[in-house]
């Protein structure tokens, strides 16, 4: 077999092509490989080289020339450049291109050979892992919090600008392999080794822990508010501590005030602190809490109503939550919510939006507006950060005594309802659906209401659980939602929580092994008949 011919073998094996081409000459090889690449056959393929215009990416052309005219006129022998190559079906690609020269004896390049490959998946994803970097970077830098990480000598080895802007240091970098002892009184900085010693040898972690700071040299103590958490590689192994901490200097030195100007000032605290824990805060949201029936007392009301709820999560931090706001005795607003994506950024968002949720509840009678309140607050805290996100959310007011439900959308997909026995997809006016929350600081919504004669059930949901698929890759889709919520109506003996559970045995089954895709976040509510009134 010829030396070219193996050579040509062994590429392929490693998914790369060959080129030669001599300096000057209009015609250059290309392998089989390398054509491929192009999207060319050999007899249409352009020289590269000699005519990079139109097929090199404007960004990338002048690199590509200087390199080849400097490998051209240097002594160097060795060519290589990664470059954006328009490819024949008018897609950019990324190539990788290696080439060595071939001098005759006075140095004059007479020939270039070497190798090619397309690393457009590799660099798509190292420009999406740049880009989500980046995202996490703003969001830290522009939290007014302290955020840092240490390493098992308790020494910084990460921080935003707000923790060196505290400890007096010019910039980030001027923390770095430093710890508190060069900051603090060592009675303080001594303590705060014990800490997180402690939390590393333990795994522990250390909530909301008031700090009293006392500095070198004099300058005024202060008081912060700490969380610490032992650092977790991704094999489970310790590499030090994370944690956060807020100034709550002022809030120590005004508590002899007004009891009310004290709480205050701590509320805003706590809420900042859980905005930044995002663990925690998921945690939280998914905590699986009995939701009271309605009406709450004995009121003389027709219908009374029960609750069941289901979630899912299938990683530690999910976008998807509810929340059973009581309104009165014998009212209620039922929220569902669904954030873009999962992950850190996902949490955060939630943790938003509880924070939203207590700002609107004065509005939350109406769910137009109590919508339209939470989308307001969203836009404007994204904006600030630079950061596109969005969520989608089902309001729902449960009003027993109008025996009515008022109920709005943004962007989230109607909920399944019962009547007389018929399951069937929420049919209200298409107006009902409105944008998303978190993409424009100003929305415009509508309501619908329905009466609770002859409803029996009404279930909210997220699109995890539609969206799962099988192993051929088909959704399960709204229908056979339908199809199994009917089964378990179909039974008069079987509970709210039971059919609950039909719907997600009837989704895992369709999914089989493939398992749930996303996170799954029911509730649901059933509406009878006050067995005190009858």
């Amino acid at each position: 077999m010829p030396d070219l011919d193996r050579l040509e073998l062994a590429l392929q094996a490693s998914n790369e092509g060959i080129w030669e081409w001599e300096i000057g000459n209009p015609i250059i090889m290309y392998s089989n490989k390398v054509l491929e690449f192009l999207g060319y056959p050999a007899a249409l393929a352009p020289n590269l080289f000699l005519h990079p215009e139109g097929y090199i990416h404007q960004e990338d052309l002048a690199p590509f020339r200087v390199t080849l005219e400097h490998i051209l006129e240097s002594e160097e022998e060795i060519f290589g450049i990664d470059c954006r190559y328009l490819h024949s079906d008018k897609m950019w690609r990324w190539l990788r291109i290696r080439g060595a020269v071939v001098r005759d004896q006075d140095g004059q390049a007479l020939k270039m050979a070497g190798s090619m490959i397309d690393i457009t998946r590799r660099r798509n994803a190292e420009i999406a892992l740049e880009e989500e970097r980046f995202r996490l970077y703003t969001l830290i830098e522009n939290i007014p919090v302290n955020v840092y990480f240490k390493n098992k000598d308790s020494q910084f080895v990460m921080a935003n600008t707000a923790t060196a802007e505290k400890l007096g240091a010019a910039c980030v970098d001027q923390l770095i392999g430093k710890s508190d002892h060069d900051f603090f009184d060592s009675r303080h900085a001594d303590q705060s080794l014990l800490d997180e010693q402690r939390i590393m040898d333990n795994q522990s972690k250390e909530e909301s822990s008031l700090e009293k700071e006392v500095w070198e040299g004099g300058r005024e103590e202060s008081w912060v508010m700490t969380s610490k958490r032992p650092w977790l590689d991704h094999n489970g192994e310790v590499r030090g501590t994370f944690g956060i901490s807020t100034d709550v200097s002022e809030l120590v030195n005004t508590q002899n005030r007004l009891i009310e100007v004290a709480e205050q000032l701590q509320t805003r605290n706590t809420e900042i602190e859980e905005e930044i824990q995002l663990a925690r805060e998921v945690q939280n949201a998914v905590l699986d809490q009995k939701i009271l029936p309605l009406p709450q007392n004995s009121a003389n009301t027709k219908h009374r109503v029960h609750f069941a709820t289901r979630y899912i999560p299938v990683s530690g931090m999910s976008g998807d939550f509810y929340e059973v706001l009581p309104l009165s005795d014998t009212s209620a607003g039922v929220l569902i919510c669904d954030v873009m994506g999962h992950g850190v950024r996902s949490a955060l968002i939630v943790s938003m939006l509880r924070g939203l949720m207590e700002k609107e509840r004065h509005s939350a009678s109406s769910p137009e507006h109590f919508l339209q309140g939470l989308n307001h607050g969203l836009s404007g805290i994204l904006q600030k950060a630079n950061i596109t996100m969005f969520a989608t959310a089902f309001y729902a007011v449960i009003d027993l005594e109008k025996q009515e439900i008022r109920c709005a959308s943004a962007g989230h997909p109607m909920p399944l309802i019962c009547y007389r026995g018929e399951v069937e997809l929420f049919a209200a006016d298409k107006k009902l659906k409105g944008p998303a929350l978190g993409l424009m600081p100003e929305i415009s919504l509508t309501s619908h209401s329905l009466t609770l004669e002859d409803l029996q059930y009404f279930m909210l949901y997220t699109d995890g659980i539609y969206e799962t698929e099988n192993a051929q890759g088909e959704a399960m889709g709204i229908e056979r939602m339908k199809q199994a919520l009917q089964v378990s109506q179909n039974t008069s003996s079987t509970s709210l929580d039971e059919g609950l559970q039909t719907v997600l045995d009837a989704t895992a089954a369709f999914a089989g092994s493939q398992g749930y895709g996303d996170d799954i976040c029911l509730i649901a509510f059933e509406i009878k008949p006050n067995s005190s009134t009858q």
